[in-house]
């Protein structure tokens, strides 16, 4: 009887000790379950490789890369996955970073930048390496965009103060070759100062236009209608279009609203446009023409105008710099730089926007998009 109660007793204390193991065992599993899951969540890429490069563990956002599931490229060559060879945590590592156990360096895949992380470890008994590539491709971008906007909130400052002192001296040749012009008999005299005269003046757009980018001034709006604007800035080059060849084409809706707008910036917005269009065009071979449209969005409160030239174009590598102060591929005698990068902060402060369609040879289209109100 006594022997049966203890063999009573062993079983329950196996079975017990079965169950406990079961809840151990279950508590693992869903450890695992969670840390990987965890690990699945961060977007990051994290692998696990051992001495000859085969990746033995990695998470989601690894394999997705490659439009693969992770126990898909277990096993795989890294190096060949990445079509890169990875660099060894001793390679990378200062002496830093081997006082911290880790080693970190930043690598450029394509047109993408990469911090990698490298931590050496153990794992089954076996050395292996966990390594994290960090994408860090918009954080540069924002970092190099932040300190353009230092770089150029500077260089604003000074082109200012130089543009000023300046305009002094400059006034002072203009009046000079002026007067100097009305009282020279010799004719050859006269065309050298008239030379002289025609490079200050030159002088004085580049130094307004300078001062223009420099100078950050609200907007004075009043209500306008957009395509008086236009028309009335076309007029100011209306002797330069007849003597060159260029004829102008002006499209306008018929029901145009009032739109709530500083006349100066945009009239100096449009005339920017058309002066771009005009050189454009003094490059081509083909007869000029400009297409200048405005209309109305109503349902989105816009209004729009499009400035179309059928002159060379703007190559492709040219389109994302074209609206950057002082970027030209214009000589020096032709252009400052400045003309599209006034008129896009001009856009942008009337709560618009200004985009450009074109490509080598076929012209350009510049399009405004500017609120109502």
């Amino acid at each position: 009887m006594e022997k049966d109660r203890t063999r009573e007793g062993s079983a329950e204390r196996m079975d017990e000790n079965a169950c406990i193991d079961n809840a151990f065992v279950e508590k693992v599993i869903k450890s695992q379950e969670h840390w990987q899951a965890t690990i699945d969540a961060v977007r990051d890429y994290i692998f696990v490789v051992n001495s000859g490069w085969a990746i033995i563990k990695a998470n989601i956002s690894f394999a997705e890369r490659f439009g693969k599931h992770p126990r898909d490229i277990v096993g795989m060559n890294a190096n060949d996955l990445l079509c890169f060879a990875l660099p060894p945590a001793e390679a990378i590592a200062t002496d830093a970073d081997r006082a911290c156990g880790f080693a970190s360096r930043e690598i450029v895949v394509k047109d993408c930048t990469f911090i990698i992380s490298a931590f050496p470890t153990r794992y089954d008994d076996e050395a292996v390496t966990v390594y994290i590539m960090k994408d860090i491709t918009e954080l540069i971008s924002l970092k190099n965009k932040l300190y353009y906007a230092y770089k150029l909130a500077s260089l604003g400052r000074l082109v200012s103060g130089v543009a000023h002192e300046l305009n002094n001296p400059l006034t002072g040749i203009l009046g000079y070759s002026e007067i100097l012009g009305t009282k020279v008999k010799d004719a050859e005299i006269a065309r050298d100062i008239e030379k002289i005269h025609r490079s200050a003046e030159r002088c004085k757009i580049i130094i307004d236009s300078l001062l223009c980018f420099s100078r950050q001034q609200p907007p004075q709006k009043s209500l306008e209608y957009i395509n008086d604007i236009i028309d009335r800035t076309i007029t100011l080059r209306a002797y330069w279009h007849r003597n060159q060849g260029i004829e102008v084409i002006r499209e306008y809706a018929e029901d145009m609203p009032l739109a709530y707008i500083d006349v100066q910036q945009i009239q100096q917005v449009i005339m920017n446009m058309l002066m771009n269009a005009e050189q454009a065009i003094a490059e081509s071979a083909s007869a000029g023409r400009i297409t200048v449209k405005a209309w109305p969005e109503k349902e989105r409160g816009r209004i729009m105008v499009s400035i179309a030239d059928n002159g060379v174009g703007i190559p492709a590598e040219n389109l994302p710099r074209i609206f950057d102060p002082f970027y030209t591929t214009k000589p020096v005698s032709k252009g400052t730089g400045l003309g599209l990068s006034i008129s896009y902060g001009i856009v942008v402060e009337h709560g618009g926007m200004i985009s450009v369609e074109s490509s080598q040879g076929n012209g350009a289209k510049f399009l405004i998009d500017l609120p109502l109100k």
